[in-house]
């Protein structure tokens, strides 16, 4: 199947003429677009600059184009800006799921939401029943959130056959959360819900593991400093 090429709005000119800011925005509805190529249903956006100019670009345009940027006064090479957009990228992802599962731990009062923060922030990520909890009470804080913000645990053997446990309405639940890879291998073992497709229902959803080396949140480097923001139109 042929990729989709993605090129520069002719109005961006030359990506080395653009800085970024540090500046990062996490859509969690993933209905952001692209400045520089134009991609929509963006989960995260990152400013960049050009003299006035603002514009707010997608993870693949960031990791891709040679942008400029300096930390603390000094001028970045092209492998530290992408060391530090990872990190700043890393951090972000960690903290929106952490405030979601806060925001929910603030309404129900259930020792399994505690747990399941705890189990959160020591793997970066949800087993398949845990997420089916936290799924399940979610739409309770009142924000659109889609599921695919999570990542879910399903590399072992264990995990697969605990996503193949849960009962129709979880695995439904949970599904839209797994990448395309993670839907095909649970589809292979019988395991889909009833009705899934291969792909999401609503459109393909840009997920950050496509667009940047390294799935798993990692650590982070302690130059990496968060600077998360509200987008300005």
């Amino acid at each position: 199947m042929p990729r989709t090429r993605h090129t520069l709005r002719e109005d961006v000119g030359n990506p080395k003429e653009w800085s970024f800011t540090w500046a990062i925005a996490d859509d969690v509805t993933f209905s952001s677009q692209c400045g520089f190529c134009g991609r929509s249903q963006i989960r995260l956006t990152y400013e960049v600059v050009r003299g006035p100019a603002s514009l707010w670009i997608c993870p693949l345009c960031a990791s891709r184009h040679p942008i400029s940027a300096t930390l603390d006064g000094r001028r970045l090479d092209i492998r530290e800006v992408r060391d530090q957009v990872h990190g700043l990228t890393a951090r972000l992802k960690q903290r929106t799921c952490q405030e979601a599962i806060r925001k929910v731990q603030a309404i129900v009062n259930d020792p399994a939401i505690d747990e399941i923060l705890v189990y959160f922030d020591r793997n970066l990520q949800l087993s398949p029943e845990r997420a089916a909890r936290l799924f399940a009470v979610l739409p309770i804080i009142g924000e659109e959130i889609d599921p695919s913000v999570f990542d879910i645990q399903t590399r072992s053997a264990a995990h697969q056959e605990e996503f193949g446990a849960l009962e129709e309405p979880a695995r439904a639940a949970v599904w839209p959360a797994l990448t395309s890879v993670q839907r095909r291998r649970m589809a292979a073992l019988g395991f889909a819900p009833a009705g899934a497709a291969s792909r999401r229902s609503e459109g393909r959803r840009v997920r950050l593991s496509e667009e940047l080396p390294g799935r798993r949140m990692t650590a982070l480097r302690q130059s990496a400093r968060l600077k998360a923001t509200q987008k300005t139109c």
